[in-house]
């Protein structure tokens, strides 16, 4: 399986949000033997919940399923650059590696977001660079593609 196969994946997961009304952005998280473990979708509409991005409710479904030495060779695969919020989440979780179609000054760009409470601008490889694990970071990878998911989210609302 292909870095593009599970960011497509994620992009399903993020239609999904979408169609329950919530805002478009998927991710899953994928093991060592290259099989999804777990999706996370977003739902700050629907739980009214301002941190209930699809990262943190992802991370949030680990529980003790997975040793850390386990987890420091999963990827977690996600249609947008994760927030700083979410990039700490990673980091905390153990998870080795992130991967991203989009990244989030473009995605800002297509959104038209203006409102300061929606920027907070670090990067997530800025995020996970100050820790003291390593986590590797790759993207974006599937810009357009990701795009056109974001742009049928502002055709729709």
């Amino acid at each position: 399986m292909t870095h593009q196969y599970f960011l497509q994946t994620a992009m399903h997961v993020a239609k999904r949000s979408m169609e329950k009304g919530n805002l478009p952005f998927g991710c899953v998280l994928t093991g060592p033997e290259n099989t999804i473990l777990l999706e996370g979708e977003n739902t700050v509409v629907t739980d009214a919940n301002a941190i209930a991005h699809c990262e943190i409710n992802l991370v949030q479904q680990l529980g003790n399923r997975f040793e850390r030495d386990y987890l420091q060779q999963c990827t977690l695969y996600a249609t947008t650059e994760p927030c700083a919020m979410c990039a700490a989440a990673i980091y905390w979780s153990g998870i080795g590696k992130l991967v991203y179609a989009l990244d989030k000054t473009t995605f800002h760009q297509l959104a038209g977001t203006s409102a300061p409470e929606h920027i907070l601008d670090m990067r997530a490889e800025e995020v996970l660079n100050r820790g003291r694990r390593t986590v590797n970071v790759i993207g974006p990878l599937m810009e357009k593609e990701a795009g056109q998911v974001y742009m049928q989210w502002l055709h729709d609302k």
